[in-house]
């Protein structure tokens, strides 16, 4: 899937949702998983501090859109490993309780895809 594509499905969600989330006291870890996960990528703190900043920034799809894959190196991606290879990690599993962090995780996974093709000399 591209990015492009799944940006634009992120775009399209009612702002409300997103405000509902970051106003999430406690959220499914699951959903903070995907959170930490996109500012592991990001190279910021992975707490749910940041994540509702992250989710409040007017900038933000400028910032998923713009991020650039060359960028996330093998610890980066070993990190975000860890959260990719859970069982609960799945979009199904995250749209049923939140459809912007749905999105936010299939942004993550082809970014993970990609990163892994530029490692391994498959994209340039």
């Amino acid at each position: 899937m591209k990015i492009k594509t799944i940006l634009d499905e992120f775009k399209s969600i009612d702002k409300l949702k997103i405000t509902e989330t970051k106003a999430l006291a406690n959220p499914p870890m699951i959903i903070a998983y995907v959170l930490e996960s996109v500012l592991i990528l990001l190279r910021k703190e992975p707490s749910f501090s940041q994540a509702r900043r992250l989710l409040a920034d007017p900038n933000l799809i400028e910032t998923l859109q713009n991020f650039d894959v060359k960028s996330v190196d093998k610890l980066t991606l070993k990190k975000l490993k860890i959260y990719t290879t859970m069982d609960s990690y799945k979009y199904e599993s995250v749209a049923e309780l939140s459809q912007p962090i749905a999105c936010l995780l299939k942004w993550v996974k082809e970014i993970e895809k990609m990163a892994e093709l530029v490692h391994n000399g498959q994209l340039k």
